[in-house]
This record gives structure tokens, sequence and C-alpha cells, in this order.
């Protein structure tokens, strides 16, 4: 089989490039489609995409296809935003994550596909019934708010449980039977169901045109194994995602197939797999006892999988890359975990999958595995042993924490234990699910900001858009006047409700966008009650449907109000104007006074409950203003910590804090400690982040602590991970991630990236190779605590 190494290194030693098929094509079969329904026209395009996109099989394949036609590259969605249209120029020579363009591509991008989407995008749709406050505030630096949306939505479990089991054919059946029903005065079901039945047959001719492709290589291939292979890959196109896969091998290029349409479709961004070790397991099993495959074999066959994710990389504009700068795909995919009946659901796939995750060792697929109080010791310290000796690079889940959550969402317990991840740690259902899981972050630390200055900015801040004293908040009581914690508590919520409320209004508009002008008939075709609905998912027709908002600089803002009630109200060291001047000065005259709030005042992270029943408070005022709020689609907005690189991106806007944080620079990451102020041990941080109702925040948390390579060293260092975990479930923790790096590796990687291209880390709920995150964001993962020994 396959040399998955050499194909590795091939990987590695190419350069993204910048495909212009995807776009090319839309476009014409917009520009031919005018008048028609939007769903109907999207069929129509993504049908015209498959039929003649370039169909490659690069060397040494098993597994095949691709959203564009390079061997590593992107795609363009230009009706989602103008905006990386309109900087394609500087996207080969900028600093971080440069795609190369060719200048033929520049040129028709430039004279044919801009100038039909201006004004017909989904950002244009959706700015186009937003009072100017709002368009001024979306995705700009210091407003306090950032849509990911704009440039698409993404963010979904697919049902390949269902593809994988039953094929297209089968979801084709399912919709001709529900046409057959549907009244002809129907029109807007009737166009919903063609479009999907299109959709799926456009899929089907897509896999084909791969098999011919084998086939032509097959005939001309001189090496007997190479066309032995090609001709089993031909005669497998053939079959998936047609018909039922019957083999691993079938089962993984059915699932990838899918996998790629939906991309190709939607966005190529956090398109996620769920839990494979569940229903690819019938499958290897199958193979291993009729003897097709050796479980070597098998873990090749993972391996080049793998490797086919890492060969499509996402091409993000300017503030996408840097409030997600560095994300390939953050294609999710996870194994282990319970069933309903609490029964551990781990098998020998789940091992498999790990092994091959360790072997190939790279940012995609973001590998995750859930654990629960039922998880066998065995497999425990087999994946902790596994992030001590930095191979797999995991983040887990505790079931027993979030089946409950998404319980109490309304999800019955029996598809609630069939929870996967999306993207980085955003939580769903596969298959049944329309999340909008990354839709929007929102700045804690804004909050804040306004709520000690009467709703207005205090200052420029770093970068911030904003001028100093612009009321972008509701008009809060006078800060000098404020005697206790808790009327700045009482403050800080009035604008946490008032700046959710405001992005429910853009979140709202951007779901009418999406409804109204970019519908997913493909993906919408297989996701639960979609089709008996008869509606797209963009429309309701999933069975569960949420939006998230991100709350973004819990620890930074916590550990501001533990400063303020400790030196302003209990102990009288410093007044409310003193404070609130040093702050508007950046500290600059006041450095002694900083040094006290660094030094002096409590932190996140080290087990004090003065500081995190405070950080406690602020996620539950977070909490509240957001499910308060239902969604278009008939669900509900749904409250996360996750912050991708949004903290830095959103500190470029801040200015400085009561925690001692200066101007400019990043906020807390997710619900982990402000960098550098975790310095009790990282029982101590983990104690810290339990006290937050991490079941409240349904959408999902990321938690990363940094440790040094000495910190888990010998032969019970796997042990030691192993125990830190299991306190970490008991104690009510959702997520954990963590980097076992030192900082002088790190240092040393900034300053000569050429001697550690292979680095790979956790910036956040996603991997990358350090040395391709932009210098903001290595420079906040410098300054993290790491602890050692």
């Amino acid at each position: 089989m396959a040399d998955t190494l050499k194909m590795k290194e091939r990987l590695l030693s190419l350069s993204p490039q910048l495909c212009v098929e995807r776009a090319r094509y839309i476009t014409r079969s917009y520009e031919a489609s005018e008048g028609e329904p939007a769903v109907v026209r999207r069929a129509k395009a993504f049908a015209e995409i498959l039929a003649n996109i370039t169909v490659n099989i690069w060397p040494d394949e098993l597994i095949v296809g691709s959203t564009n036609g390079k061997e590593v590259g992107g795609g363009l969605y230009p009706e989602c935003s103008p905006r990386i249209l309109q900087e394609l120029e500087g996207v080969a020579s900028r600093e971080t994550n440069p795609f190369s363009v060719q200048a033929e591509d520049l040129q028709e991008i430039g004279e044919e596909i801009l100038p039909y989407w201006q004004g017909r995008t989904v950002e244009d749709r959706a700015r186009s019934g937003l009072p100017e406050e709002l368009n001024r505030r979306m995705n700009a630096i210091g407003g306090g708010m950032i849509f990911t949306e704009v440039v698409g939505m993404g963010h979904i479990l697919l049902n390949h449980a269902r593809v994988a089991g039953e094929g297209l054919n089968g979801v084709i059946g399912e919709i001709e039977e529900k046409l057959a029903a549907v009244p002809e005065e129907d029109g807007e079901t009737r166009d919903f169901l063609e479009a999907s039945a299109l959709a799926c047959r456009a899929a089907i001719a897509f896999a084909e045109r791969h098999a011919r492709e084998a086939e032509r290589q097959a005939a001309r291939e001189e090496d007997e194994g190479r066309k032995a292979e090609l001709t089993e890959i031909a005669r497998i196109c053939r079959k998936v995602p047609a018909r039922a896969a019957e083999t691993l091998w079938e089962g993984l290029q059915s699932i990838y197939f899918t996998h790629t349409c939906a991309q190709i479709e939607d966005y190529d961004m956090s398109v996620s797999f769920g839990g494979i070790d569940r229903y690819l397991y019938p499958l290897y099993a199958a193979d291993l006892e009729e003897g097709r495959l050796t479980r070597e074999e098998a873990c090749t066959l993972l391996e080049c999988f793998f490797l086919k994710l890492n060969a499509n990389a996402s091409c993000l504009d300017i503030a996408g890359d840097m409030a997600f700068g560095g994300i390939k795909t953050s294609t999710n995919l996870i194994v282990g975990g319970t069933d309903a009946s609490g029964e551990d659901m781990t098998n020998d796939l789940s091992l498999l999958a790990l092994e091959a995750r360790e072997r190939v060792c790279m940012t995609e697929p973001n590998f995750g595995v859930r654990i629960s109080a039922r998880t066998s010791p065995e497999f425990l310290h087999r994946v902790s042993r596994s992030v001590v000796e930095d191979r797999g690079h995991l983040q887990f889940f505790n079931d027993d924490v979030i089946i409950p959550a998404l319980v109490a969402c309304g999800v019955p317990r029996e598809e609630a234990a069939d929870y996967s991840v999306i993207g980085c740690v955003e939580l769903g259902i596969p298959g049944r699910s329309s999340t909008s899981a990354n839709a929007s972050l929102l700045d804690l630390s804004l909050c804040l900001e306004l709520a000690l200055n009467r709703g207005r900015k205090m200052t420029g801040g770093f970068l911030s858009q904003f001028e100093a004293g612009e009321q972008l908040g509701p008009e809060t009581p006078e800060p000098l006047e404020m005697n206790s914690i808790e009327e700045v508590l009482d403050a800080f919520r009035e604008q946490v409700e008032a700046l959710a409320a405001r992005m429910v209004v853009v979140l709202d508009s951007l779901a009418e966008a999406q409804a109204e002008c970019r519908p997913f008939p493909f993906i919408s075709s297989f996701t639960g009650d979609c089709v008996a609905a008869g509606k797209d998912i963009t429309r309701g027709g999933a069975r569960y449907n949420s939006i998230a908002v991100q709350g973004v600089g819990m620890a930074t803002v916590g550990d501001s109000l533990a400063a303020i009630d400790q030196l302003v109200f209990q102990e009288g060291k410093v007044s409310m104007g003193e404070l609130l001047q040093a702050m508007q000065g950046d500290f600059a005259e006041a450095e002694p006074l900083r040094q006290m709030l660094v030094n002096r005042c409590p932190k996140f992270g080290n087990d004090d409950d003065e500081v995190d029943l405070l950080c406690a408070r602020v996620m539950d005022i977070f909490c509240d203003a957001v499910v308060r709020h239902p969604t278009r689609r008939g669900g509900h907005y749904l409250p996360g910590a996750l912050s991708t690189n949004g903290h830095v991106a959103f500190g470029l806007g801040e200015p400085a804090l009561p925690s001692g944080r200066r101007m400019g620079e990043p906020l807390s990451p997710g619900l982990s400690p402000c960098q550098g102020m975790n310095t009790q041990g990282p029982t101590a941080a983990l104690k810290s982040a339990s006290k937050v109702n991490q079941g409240r925040l349904a959408n999902g948390i990321s938690l990363n602590l940094e440790f040094t390579p000495a910190f888990f060293r010998g032969e019970g260092a796997a042990d030691d991970f192993a125990d830190l975990l299991r306190t970490y479930c008991d104690l009510g923790g959702m997520h954990w991630q963590c980097n076992i790096v030192g900082r002088e590796t790190l240092v040393e990687a900034m300053e000569k990236p050429q001697l550690h291209q292979d680095l790979l880390v956790r910036p956040a709920g996603y991997s990358m190779r350090f040395v391709n995150l932009s210098p903001l964001v290595q420079s906040e993962m410098i300054a993290r605590t790491a602890y050692t020994r």
C-alpha cells in the first residue's frame, strides 16, 4: 500500500495555491440562471462546479477528490463577501498564510468575477437591512463584535452515517417519494426537493469523473501495484457515494466525497466528520473478519485519509487571518465516548484512528477524544501517553458534562449521546443539526470598558476604529459614584445585554441573507428532517437549529473586577477616579499602580474564589444575555467560550484595563487564564475553570494549558496526565487540551522558523504549525504560563 511518509513529505514541500475554478463556475452558472428561485440556482451552480472543476489523482493517493484543482490549495466563495477578492493581489506576499495566485486568474477575478458579485453577496444583502451604526461596527477593531459568517458558514456535522450506510441513491429515493406527495401549487417545497435531488445526482457524477480519471491513469501505469490501486479506486468511485459502502476503503472514500462536496457547496471551514469509530467500525470489523484487510493496511488507509485532509486550505481575508490565522480547515474528527445508556463505545477503530493520527501528525484532522467516568483506565492511559509524548495533539471532551448540557437544550438523551464536535470545540448532533457554531464573537472586555465610562469608549485603543468618548453602549451610572463591585457588575450586565442584542440583530440579518441568497440543497438533502419538512437548513429544516455567540476575555474581565473590588472597594488603596485616569494613560505615569494590579490582586487560574467566582458570574451574565434570544430558524442562540484568535484581535482595539493589562495586549483566550497569571500549578488552574458553570456554555468551551517537556518526563508521565484529566472531568470540566513545548523553543521558532517547520501547537481549539501563525499569535502563546517541575 501507499508510502504515507513519502506522501507527507510531498505535502509539506508544497505551498498552497489559490484556485479560481469554483468562483469561475458559480459565477457563470448564476449569470445563466437569473430570475430563478435561489435554491434552484444553488443546485445548478453546485452541479456546474462539480461537472467542470479539474479532477486530479495525485501520486500514491488512495483517497481521492478535492475542492479545487491544485494539489495543495484553496478555492474562493465570491457569493459570500467581496473582501478576499479585493485583497487577492497581496495574498501571495502577505506575512502569514500566503497563497500563490496566477496572473491570469487575478485578471479573470478582477474583470469577470468580482464585478458580477458587487452588491449581490450575502454580506451585501445582510448589510442592506442594518442601521448605519451596526454596519460600521461589524468586524471593526474596537467595536466588540466579530462575525465569521460574512465569509461563509461551514461549521456543520454531516450525516456521514447515513450516506456511508445507505448511499445518495437512498437519499434521492426519499426525496422522490416526498416530491410525489407535494401538490403542484406548493412551488417552494417542490423547488427545494427538486434542487436537492439535482445536487445529489451532481455529487454522484463527480465521483464518476474520478472513476474515469483512475481508469485513465491505470491504463498507462507501469507499476503493477499502483495499477491495481488505481483500478480499485475506479471501482470504489463508481460505487460510492451513490450506494452503501461495504468496506473500510469504500467508507472512507464515501465520507470524503460527501465532505468535499459539502465544502464546495457551503464553505471549506470546519465541515466535520463526527465519530468515525462509530459509523465505520462495522466496515472495519467486516474487513478483518473476511480477510480483505489487515490491521496495518487499515491504518494505512486512515493515514491516507488524514493526509488528504491537509491538501485543502482555507484562504482567509486579512481580518479573518488575524482572528483565525493559521487554520487550514479545522476539520474535526472524534473517537470514544458513551452511548445513551452510559456504556463505553470505545473500540479497536478508536485506537487505530489514534495510531494513524500519531503517524501522520499534521494539522488536520482536528482530533478529539470523548471521555467519561466509564472510560477504561487502559484507553485513558493510551490517549494520555499520546499527549505526553507530544504525538497526537489531542483534545478531550467530557461526556458527563456535555450530554446533560445538550439534554437541557431540548435534545433527547439518545441523540445527545451521539454528539460530536464541529471545527474547534463546538458541539452538535451529527446529521440532525444546523448550528452556525462559530457565527460570532463578543468582546466581554469592551463591555467592562463601557461599564466604567457610562457606555462610552474610554480611549481610542491601540488600533481601534472608534474615538474616545463615542457612545457604543447604553448610558450606565457614573463609575465615580459606584460604591461596590455589585454596582460595577450591574453596569457590566447592562452593557453585555445591549451588545448581545445588537449582535443578534446582525446575526438575524445574516441568517435571513443566507436563506434568501445561499441555501444548501445538497447538505440539506441528508440532514435530519429537512426533506420531511420540505425546508432547507437555512430556513429551519434541520431538527436542531442554533446560532452561536462566543464570549471572549472572561479571565481578563474577572481579573479586572477582582482588582477593582480589592483595591478600590475593600482596601481603598486607590480611588476609582485614579484607576480610570491611569487606564486612560495606559499606565504610562502609573507603573507602580499597574504593578500593584498585576501582582497584589487575585488572578483566575490559581484556585482563588475571590476571582474565580467573579469569572463565573461574568459567564452567567453572558449566558443570560445570549440564551434569551430565539433565532429566525426556529432555534435559540447558544453561548460558548471559544476565542480562536479573537482574543488577540479584540485586544488590538481595547485600552488598558484594571487587571493591569496594557493597551493593545491580547485578552484571555477561551476559558483559560490570562497570559502568565496562572502561577500555582495545573491543578489550581483546572479547579478555577471548574467553578464556571460550563454546562451552560452549550456551544462548547476551550481550555488550554501549557507545559514544558520537563513536566511530563519519566515512566509515570502518562499516569500523571491521566490523573489530571480525570480530576478535571470529575470537577465538571467540559473540554481540555494542552501544549507541551518550552518557551525557549517557541522563541527560537519565532526567530528562526526554518529550524522548526514541523513544530505543531494548539493556539486555541485547533492545531497549527507554529511558524504559520502570525507574530501576534506567536507572541501571545509565548506569554502564557508553561508549567514545569
